[in-house]
Order: structure tokens, then C-alpha cells, then sequence
């Protein structure tokens, strides 16, 4: 009942505060259904929204019970209208820790975990164009194989890597259907059992129902070693945000970034790593990295003139923020449609200050 109860709370223009409503069937209540807050306040349907119809599936199915004579259970089903997310139990919970289910598929939900954040492994071996070739090769077929690959510099990849800091869930659309995704710089990732797994690329892959993706580890010149166990599902594609999934976590980072303006930019060579010497050449790599001339290149790109190391005052660090898009239109319940972004690094304060005085360390005899 809970996909036909979410879209009849769709509907409503005045739901509570923070969108949640707790359909309920409580023995010691009067009236025994109900509707209310997770406050526990009682929630009164608008116009539009039918009480009755909120409330008869419960009914129907406690018939079975009162029909032999036995008193049905408590039931409490909340459903949180903005995240799409609902769950349900035996007692009222105004902040349930799960299971959480998908309110349109019924499909779980996996909590939030918490662990270290991935990190890039500081003395690793940077790939570079030319070593591409190779690996992409040994994960290949002659009947299978990525259709292209995308080479992130190491500088995109700390920008990927600081930006799950905040475990701020995303849903971003794939950026290639069949594509290896090859960190110039391998990212140390977190087991749940507290071990580590050094993941250097990631194979990407979209049939017609169902979503594919493998991890692996490799070097230079190293055979390449498939690492944490294949991850499959079905579409649309949506990363599960925890502690074991973190290449999900870090590939939708990466996605996220690449569809927002201003963010990337991108280069295509041949296998050799020299650029294509006409539109019609065929390009097997997309090199990948940190706009020039950028905020994000201030802080990431240590090329570009405006690099720099030197923070007067205060640092902020780069964030996601939920921004609203007017021109997107609304959304059924008649919200303005959001996306995420990623805002970047900038300094608050007085920039203008002056510098602080040398530090003189006195050495006692």
C-alpha cells in the first residue's frame, strides 16, 4: 500500500514541516486510524487529499483479523513526501534508524554509514596517457570491453575525494554507458571490516535494465587485480551511499562535478597520448581534470596562475549545496526543482591583512 499512499500525499499542498506523514493503527487510540506529524500532532488532510482514501487500506487489511474475532496489530507507517522514503513498525518511532524503503519501488534503502573518508595514496604511481593503452586492454575481451576510457587527473580526484566529505547522498546521471574510469592517482578506499583496498579504475556499464560496475587495483606495468566484490543493479542508476559501496560513492562524485559547468574540462587523445589530428580520428581516452582560470583551480590545479597556498584569514571548504532551479519548473508536489552543486574553497575575512611576523625558535643549550 505504501507507492499508492505516497502518491496520494504527492497530491497534497499543505503537508507538515518537514513532509513526513505517520499513517497509523494503534489498539489504545481513539480514533484507532489516524493521521499525524512525527511530533505526534494530528495531521488534517487539505482539500484534495482524502482522509478516507489515506486510511482504508489499513482497514481492509485488519478486516482479515477482526473477521476471526483477533485484534489487529499496530501498525505505524511513515512516509517522508520530499525524500521519497517511507518505513513502518509496531511502535512509533520520531526518528526511526530503519530499514528504509524507496516509497515508488519498495526497493531498501541502505543506511548511512560511517567510516574514514577515502583518501589518495600520497606515494602511489600517477598514471599518465600512455599507460592507459595497457590496462585497458588487460580487462578486455575480444568480444567485450570498455568502450572508452577516461583518465581523471590527480587533481580532479582530490576534488572527487574532498567532496565526500560530507556524505552528501547524489544522483547523477552516468556520464558513459560502457566506460573505464582511471584514477591518475589510486584512492585508498575503506572495507566495513576496518581494511583498506587501493582502487585505481573502475569499469561502468549500462545494458537495458541493469547497471554494472567492478573495481580494480593496478600499477605500472602490473597485471591488474579486481578488488572488493561487483557491484549490479537495476536502473535507473542510483549509488548507494555507504561505507561498502565507496567506489560508488566516489564514481557519482566524479559524474556530478563533470555535469556541472565550470567545474571540468576534458581532452581526448589517441592511444600514444598524442591529440587526434582530425575530428574523424578515432579517440579511445578522455583525459579529464579541474578547469583552468577556475575558483576550483585556485585551490586544485597547481598550474594554473592563480594556484596558491597562501590563505589570509579563513578557509571554507568547498561544499554541496542543494540549489533550486527555477527554470527546471516543479516538481508534482509543487516544489522548485533542486540539484546539487559543489560550491567552491574561498576565503573569508580580511584578505588584506598583514602577513605575520617570522617566527624566531630559540634553541636552549
Amino acid at each position: 500500500m505504501i507507492p499508492d499512499l505516497f502518491e496520494l500525499l504527492l497530491r497534497s499542498d499543505n503537508l507538515p514541516p518537514d513532509g513526513t506523514v505517520i499513517v497509523f493503527h494503534e489498539a489504545s487510540a481513539r480514533p484507532e486510524y489516524g493521521l499525524s506529524t512525527r511530533d505526534r500532532q494530528s495531521w488534517v488532510p487539505p482539500r484534495g487529499t482524502d482522509r478516507k482514501a489515506l486510511l482504508d487500506p489499513l482497514r481492509t487489511i485488519d478486516r482479515a483479523y477482526r473477521d476471526r474475532a483477533l485484534m489487529p496489530p499496530n501498525v505505524f507507517i511513515g512516509i517522508d513526501v520530499p525524500n521519497k522514503r517511507a518505513w513502518f513498525g509496531r511502535s512509533f518511532h520520531a526518528n526511526p534508524t530503519g530499514p528504509f524503503l524507496d516509497a515508488t519501488t519498495l526497493q531498501p534503502i541502505p543506511e548511512i554509514l560511517t567510516g574514514p573518508p577515502a583518501r589518495l595514496a600520497p606515494k602511489a604511481q600517477i598514471f599518465h596517457p600512455h599507460h592507459v593503452p595497457d590496462l585497458k586492454a588487460d580487462l578486455s575481451t575480444p568480444g567485450d570491453g570498455p568502450e572508452e576510457a577516461f583518465l581523471l587527473h590527480e587533481e580532479l580526484m582530490q576534488l572527487a575525494v574532498d567532496s565526500l566529505d560530507s556524505d552528501e547522498p547524489l544522483d547523477p546521471l552516468p556520464v558513459h554507458l560502457n566506460g573505464l574510469w582511471i584514477f591518475a592517482r589510486p584512492v585508498i578506499m575503506h572495507r566495513p571490516d576496518g581494511t583498506e583496498r587501493h582502487v585505481r579504475a573502475v569499469w561502468f556499464r549500462q545494458g537495458e535494465a541493469m547497471w554494472r560496475m567492478r573495481a580494480f587495483a593496478a600499477g605500472v606495468g602490473r597485471e591488474p587485480k579486481e578488488v572488493g566484490a561487483p557491484l549490479s543493479g537495476r536502473l535507473p542508476f542510483v549509488p548507494v551511499w555507504d561505507q561498502s559501496r565507496p567506489e560508488q560513492k566516489l564514481v557519482a562524485a566524479v559524474w556530478a562535478l563533470m555535469s556541472q559547468g565550470n567545474v571540468t574540462e576534458s581532452s581526448r587523445v589517441r592511444h600514444d597520448g598524442t591529440p587526434p589530428g582530425a575530428i574523424s580520428d578515432p579517440a579511445d581516452l578522455t583525459i579529464v581534470r579541474v578547469k583552468a582560470g577556475t575558483k576550483h583551480a585556485k585551490v586544485y590545479r597547481h598550474d594554473d596562475p592563480s594556484f596558491s597556498t597562501d590563505r589570509p584569514a579563513w578557509s571554507v571548504r568547498g561544499h554541496w549545496r542543494r540549489q533550486p532551479y527555477p527554470s527546471l519548473g516543479r516538481d508534482d508536489a509543487g516544489n522548485v526543482i533542486t540539484k546539487m552543486k559543489w560550491i567552491a574553497s574561498y576565503t573569508k575575512g580580511d584578505q588584506q591583512r598583514p602577513e605575520s611576523p617570522e617566527k624566531v625558535i630559540i634553541v636552549r643549550p
